[in-house]
């Protein structure tokens, strides 16, 4: 039925056939148990079941690698802490600016 994959952490692989009769159950191992599934279609990995805050943040890396601009504030901001160019989070909110 369930075969174990280790390619990326642990997941689990489902034929497309099974996730039919055992959708409810599957799905609140995804939820509940933070589990990632693999849906196969005739033997090839079809789609993945992850859970909904692991997809969200997917989206959001996404949409963060694709703006240049965000990607060069990040980079500004670790070139200024490799030079020491910080200030703590209490400096920063006693310190009158």
């Amino acid at each position: 039925m369930y075969s174990i994959s280790y390619a990326s952490g642990m997941s689990k692989t489902v034929p497309v056939r099974d996730l039919r009769s055992e959708l409810s159950q599957v799905i609140d191992q995804v939820a509940d148990l933070r589990e990632h599934v693999i849906v196969t279609h005739h033997g090839r990995p079809a789609a993945v079941l992850v859970p909904v805050d692991e997809y969200e943040a997917l989206e959001e890396t996404a949409e963060i690698l694709s703006d240049a601009e965000t990607m060069t504030a990040i980079e500004e901001g670790r070139r200024e802490v490799e030079r020491g160019e910080t200030v703590t989070l209490d400096a920063y909110t006693t310190e009158p600016r």
